[in-house]
C-alpha cells in the first residue's frame, strides 16, 4: 500500500466515522494500522478502539507526510536497547529501532537475540560471535578493610 492510497482509505473512512464501523471497515482500519504505523492492532470489545485507531493512523499520515518504515528486527515486549557501551547510551525502542541499529548492536552483543520476537531469516553471524557469548562486565571486589568495630562497655 502507498502513502497515496493509505490517504484515500483514511479519507473514506473518515466519512463514516459517526457511525459505528461495519466488519469489512474494521478489517480495513486494522490493515491501516499495521501498513501506516508499523504496528500491530490489538482490539477491545468497545467500539472507540476503531475510531481512536483511525484518528491515530490520520494524524500520522498528516504530520509525517510518509509510511512508516519496515523493520525486519522487532523487539519483544517490554524490551528497549539501553547500554552505555552502545551508541553513547541511547534508548532504543520499536519506535525508533532501524535494521542497520539493530545489526549493529547485535553484532556488539550477540547473545542478546532473546530480547528480540522478529530477526531476519538471512542474518550473517561470525563464527567467532556464534562460538562465544559476551559475559557481562563485572566489578572488581573491594580491596577495603573492614571498619573496625568498637568495643562495648559493660
Amino acid at each position: 500500500m502507498t502513502y497515496d492510497e493509505a490517504v484515500l482509505l483514511c479519507n473514506d473512512l473518515r466519512g463514516r466515522y459517526d457511525a459505528p464501523f461495519s466488519n469489512l471497515d474494521k478489517k480495513s482500519i486494522e490493515r491501516l494500522y499495521g501498513e501506516v504505523l508499523g504496528k500491530t492492532f490489538k482490539p477491545t470489545n468497545c467500539q472507540n478502539c476503531y475510531h481512536d485507531a483511525l484518528i491515530e493512523i490520520i494524524l500520522y499520515l498528516k504530520r509525517e507526510k510518509r509510511m512508516a518504515e519496515k523493520s525486519n528486527y522487532r523487539l519483544r515486549a517490554g524490551y528497549i536497547i539501553n547500554n552505555p557501551h552502545f551508541r553513547g547510551g541511547r534508548i532504543y525502542t520499536n519506535d525508533n529501532l532501524t535494521d542497520a541499529i539493530a545489526a549493529e548492536y547485535l553484532e556488539m552483543f550477540p547473545a542478546n537475540t532473546k530480547m528480540f520476537q522478529q530477526l531476519p531469516e538471512k542474518r550473517e553471524i561470525k563464527p567467532a560471535q556464534a562460538e562465544k557469548p559476551v559475559e557481562p562486565a563485572t566489578t572488581k571486589a573491594s580491596t577495603r578493610k573492614p571498619a573496625k568495630t568498637r568495643k562495648k562497655k559493660k
